[in-house]
């Protein structure tokens, strides 16, 4: 075990990576993060990761909502490009509980065909309504013009045809492959007393199955503009997107995002919203080792041109923060932090990318204070997608 401060990471003899992180509060969070997603999926497989989100709350004999209530708790679950994610956060004296519950929900094997069918609607339900929602259909779309239809350019919920096509013993063989003990991370924050650590490393290592072998796909090139014809909208969405080479790419992406968009002096705030350009706007990025994107999604907007020009000259300029910046991204880090669900979280993101977790807030911090001054430079290709109403 590797510990420092608080945080201790171990290797469990299967293979499973435990991170602990005890520290005084009244709750305690458990967060899984299975190593799969859209990016590791065959052709054949587009949505299996969303499809087995769903499914692994369906245990036979068992209600995992029902139980995990019981402990005085709440769970979630999440489709990332790179993994698969479950969240639990209960009363810090139920911590021990979300173990047992995880791990049920991680060994099961027997699945119902009914409720098969059933969540199988459901995920379809959801990535037809993310087409009709022009906030998610035009950040589909920019990734699309960016990407082109490969592994990073296809929508994270999966392919219908895929989803509907789909047959339970396809998914079993899919979930028996990659809910590997050397693919999983495990993720405890808060009020765990050293009874309740021991419980989360003997639960799950009860896991057992062979390793697997996964290579990231490259980011490949779309055709940088695509543009949609909608009569059921309002204003004009706007997406511009930028594939980049920087090193710890996540890290400085992420901190640009922090720049751009969160608090009322944030980046955008400043120059769409004070200048009455446009009201809502939402910044997505993800980098896996040197190469990443960020991508710039403006909501509703009254002007193509004038958006288009803010926008793109943002992202051209090297941005360093003021002073007041730096001070409110600590208060939003320790805000952040002192949940346990959103340490766990953020623990399982890091590692999932390579980035230890005892060093996540110190490389956050210097990212950033650097701002956007090396955004610039590190621009491979841009590319751009328009959703609006008919002329």
């Amino acid at each position: 075990m590797q510990t420092r401060g608080s945080l201790a990471v171990e290797r469990l003899d299967n293979g499973v990576l435990v991170v602990i992180d005890r520290y005084a509060s009244s709750l305690a969070s458990l967060v899984v993060g299975i190593g799969v997603g859209p990016l590791f999926e065959e052709s054949d497989e587009k949505g299996y990761s969303h499809l087995m989100e769903h499914m692994l709350f369906n245990v036979s004999g068992f209600d995992v909502d029902r139980a995990v209530e019981s402990l005085g708790a709440e769970t979630n679950a999440y489709t990332h490009r790179l993994q698969v994610v479950l969240t639990f956060q209960s009363l810090a004296e139920s911590a021990g509980g979300l173990a047992e519950i995880a791990a049920r929900m991680l060994t099961n094997r027997r699945y119902d065909e009914d409720r098969f069918e059933k969540e199988k609607r459901v995920v379809l339900s959801e990535i037809r309504m993310s087409k009709e929602d022009p906030s998610e259909r035009i950040g589909d779309l920019g990734l699309l013009s960016l990407f082109g239809e490969t592994d990073w350019g296809l929508p994270i919920d999966g392919d219908p045809h895929v989803i509907s096509t789909a047959e339970l013993r396809d998914l079993e063989e899919f979930m028996e492959k990659w809910i590997a003990p050397n693919n999983i991370i495990v993720a405890a924050a808060g009020g765990f007393s050293l009874e309740e650590v021991e419980r989360v490393k003997a639960e799950f290592s009860k896991l057992s199955s062979p390793s697997q072998h996964k290579t990231v796909p490259p980011m490949g090139r779309g055709k940088l503009f695509a543009e949609e014809v909608r009569d059921d909208i309002d204003g004009v969405y706007y997406s511009y997107a930028a594939k980049l080479t920087l090193d710890n790419a996540y890290i400085r992406l992420s901190a640009a995002a922090f720049h751009l968009a969160s608090g009322t002096k944030s980046i955008l705030f400043d120059e769409l919203r004070n200048r009455g350009l446009a009201y809502s706007y939402y910044v997505d990025f993800d980098a896996v080792g040197g190469d990443g994107f960020i991508q710039i999604v403006v909501e509703s907007a009254h002007e193509l041109e004038a958006v288009r020009e803010v926008v793109r000259r943002i992202l051209r300029t090297k941005w360093v923060p003021p002073q007041h910046r730096l001070k409110y991204f600590e208060y939003e880090w320790r805000k952040t932090m002192e949940i346990p669900l959103n340490r766990a979280y953020a623990y399982v993101e890091a590692i999932a990318r390579g980035i230890e977790p005892e060093s996540l807030g110190q490389v956050m911090s210097k990212a950033v204070q650097e701002g956007l001054a090396r955004i610039p430079d590190a621009v491979e290709y841009e590319a751009e997608a328009v959703l609006r109403k008919p002329d």
